[in-house]
C-alpha cells in the first residue's frame, strides 16, 4: 500500500481507560492534544456539513480540472499545449469523456508537468483514474477464501489482515486484533479513527494517520473500479466529519506503494512501539478488481522500542 494501517478487535482496554459511551461521537478537537499544526483539526460534528452534500468520489475529470486550475492555466491553453481541442478538454473535465487515449493522456500530463512539476502521487493518481473502465470488470465484492484465512495464521506473531477497497476489515489474525482494539466494532478503519477514543490512544500521531488513511482510501477507489453507490454512501457518512471532509477536499494525496512506518501504543501498557506495514502479494487470492488487499505489520528492528505484537 500502501498506507495500510488497518486492524481488528476489541481487546485489552485496561490502562487505556477510555469510556465508550454514546457521548464519544460528539467530542471536539480539544478533547486530545494532537500537537503541532494539524490540518485535521476541527469539530467531529457529523451534522455540520449536511448542506454541502457528500464529498465526491475520485474522478478523472475533477482531478484534471484541479491540476489545471492550480497551475493557473485555461482549458484553451492546456488544449493548445497538449495538441487537442478545447472542447475535448471540457468534455474530459465534465466527465463526458472518461477514456482519454494513451497519446492524449501523455500529452496532457507532459504539459501540466512542464508548467509545474507533477508529484509522483498526482502522476499515478491521474493515470489510475484515466484507466477506469478500460481494464477488467467492475470491482464487485471482495471475497475471503479458506486459504486466505489460513494465510493470516501463518504470519503470526505479526499482525496481518485482509481489507477491501473501502478499508473495511474482512478478517484479521489475533495479533492484529490486539494491535487495534475496538476496530471490530466499527468494521472500517476510517470510521474507527474518526469516532473511537481508543484510536487517539493507540495511534501516536492521530492526525497523521488520519491523513494517511484518507490518502489510502482515495487511491484504492481510484485504482479499483471507480464510483459506486456504496462509495457514495461511505463518503456521505465520512463527509459529516469535518476533519475527513477537509482532508478529502483539500489535500488530494493518494497512497504510495512503499512500506509504511506506524508509531503505536500498546493498548494495555501504553508503551510505544513501531511497526512497518507492507502489502504482500497473496498467492492464494486473485489480484483482480475487488479482491482483498493483504497487509502485514513487521517490527522495524531499528529502535529499542520496536517489537512484534504476539503472545
Amino acid at each position: 500500500m500502501t498506507e495500510p494501517t488497518i486492524g481488528g478487535a476489541d481487546h485489552g482496554r485496561g490502562a487505556a481507560g477510555h469510556t465508550r459511551g454514546a457521548d464519544r461521537h460528539a467530542h471536539g478537537p480539544d478533547d486530545h492534544d494532537r500537537g503541532g499544526t494539524d490540518p485535521a483539526r476541527g469539530s467531529l460534528d457529523r451534522d455540520h456539513h449536511h448542506e454541502l452534500g457528500p464529498p465526491a468520489p475520485p474522478a478523472f475529470g475533477s482531478t484534471l480540472r484541479r491540476l489545471r486550475e492550480r497551475r493557473g492555466i485555461s482549458r484553451e491553453r492546456l488544449a493548445f499545449g497538449a495538441g487537442v481541442s478545447a472542447s475535448y478538454i471540457t468534455r474530459m473535465e465534465r466527465g463526458d469523456r472518461v477514456r482519454p487515449t494513451e497519446q492524449v493522456l501523455s500529452a496532457v500530463v507532459r504539459y501540466l508537468d512542464r508548467v509545474a512539476t507533477l508529484t509522483t502521487d498526482e502522476f499515478r493518481h491521474l493515470h489510475d483514474l484515466a484507466a477506469l473502465g478500460q481494464h477488467g470488470p467492475p470491482y464487485g465484492h471482495a471475497t475471503l477464501t479458506d486459504a486466505m484465512a489460513a494465510n493470516l495464521e501463518v504470519h503470526l506473531p505479526h499482525p496481518a489482515a485482509y481489507l477491501d477497497r473501502q478499508l473495511n476489515v474482512l478478517a484479521a489474525n489475533a495479533a492484529h486484533l490486539r494491535t487495534f482494539p475496538g476496530l471490530s466494532e466499527q468494521g472500517n478503519f476510517l470510521r474507527w479513527i474518526l469516532i473511537d477514543d481508543l484510536a487517539r490512544h493507540i495511534l501516536v500521531d492521530w492526525a497523521h494517520e488520519l491523513r494517511r488513511a484518507v490518502a489510502t482510501l482515495r487511491g484504492l477507489l481510484a485504482m479499483d473500479g471507480g464510483e459506486s453507490i456504496d462509495d457514495t454512501r461511505l463518503l456521505t457518512e465520512f463527509g459529516r466529519f469535518e476533519p475527513f471532509r477537509r482532508i478529502w477536499t483539500g489535500e488530494h494525496r493518494t497512497l504510495t506503494g512503499a512500506p509504511t512506518r506506524m508509531r503505536l501504543r500498546d493498548a494495555v501498557s501504553g508503551a510505544p512501539y513501531t511497526l512497518l506495514w507492507q502489502i504482500l502479494r497473496d498467492q492464494t487470492a486473485s489480484m483482480g478488481p475487488g479482491q482483498p488487499v493483504f497487509i502485514v505489520g513487521l517490527p522495524t528492528a531499528s529502535q529499542h522500542e520496536d517489537r512484534t505484537v504476539g503472545p
